[in-house]
C-alpha cells in the first residue's frame, strides 16, 4: 500500500502474477462484511471495481477478492454513489 497525494494506491497481482494498482476509494460494509471500491490506476473508462475483503485471523493481511455476485457488487456501487457522487463526480462515470 502506498500513500501519495492523499491517495491510497493499492497494488493487487493477477494469477499471471502481473501488478495491477488500484485508488482505494472507500470501504463499504454491507451484510456483516467488508467491501473495497477501487478505481484501476490510470483508467480511462472511470468505472469502480468491486472487492471483498478477507482478513487472516490476526488481521496482519488482507486478502482483496473480486465481487462475483452482481446483486452484491450493485448494492455496494449504489451505498458509495449515495455517499461520494458530488466528490468524485469528476472523474468517476457514475451510471444511474
Amino acid at each position: 500500500m502506498n500513500k501519495s497525494k492523499n491517495k491510497i494506491i493499492i497494488e493487487l497481482y493477477d494469477n499471471a502474477k502481473q501488478i495491477h494498482k488500484y485508488e482505494l476509494l472507500d470501504i463499504v460494509n454491507y451484510n456483516d462484511k467488508e467491501y473495497a471500491v477501487m478505481l484501476q490506476e490510470y483508467s480511462s473508462d472511470g468505472e469502480v471495481e468491486i472487492f471483498q475483503l478477507k482478513h487472516s485471523k490476526d488481521k496482519s493481511a488482507t486478502l482483496y477478492k473480486p465481487e462475483p455476485n452482481n446483486y452484491i457488487a450493485s448494492q455496494v456501487y449504489e451505498m458509495f454513489k449515495e455517499k461520494f457522487k458530488e466528490y468524485y463526480g469528476q472523474y468517476i462515470n457514475f451510471k444511474d
